[in-house]
């Protein structure tokens, strides 16, 4: 039995490269799945629908609940490349079983 965070809250840069548009969905996938109630893609004013096209284009936006503005206040674990409780610079193969052992450990 899974115990569910809240949310998951994923920088939008996370979704760009250099990091691999394959390995943000398996991270959004088992976040979703298992981990996190909603995933929310946070991005600048302005740039919200630039931000889903793109994963739509990609495939890799099935998993995310909303996009929301920087400016919008949300409760819930953060992924960022620079702050936050999970810190990467890039989302790949190589960090992409670490960031799944971080949501295990938390649930």
């Amino acid at each position: 039995m899974y115990h569910y965070l809240v949310n998951l809250i994923i920088d939008c840069s996370l979704s760009e490269p250099p990091s691999e548009i394959s390995c943000f969905r398996d991270v959004t996938l088992f976040g979703k799945t298992y981990y996190f109630e909603d995933i929310l893609l946070t991005c600048p004013k302005g740039t919200r629908s630039t931000y889903w096209s793109w994963l739509k284009s990609k495939g890799a936006h099935d998993y995310i609940t909303y996009l929301i503005t920087h400016s919008e206040i949300e409760n819930g674990l953060l992924m960022h490349p620079q702050e936050g409780d999970i810190v990467v610079k890039e989302i790949n193969a190589f960090n992409l079983n670490s960031i799944i052992s971080v949501f295990k450990s938390l649930s």
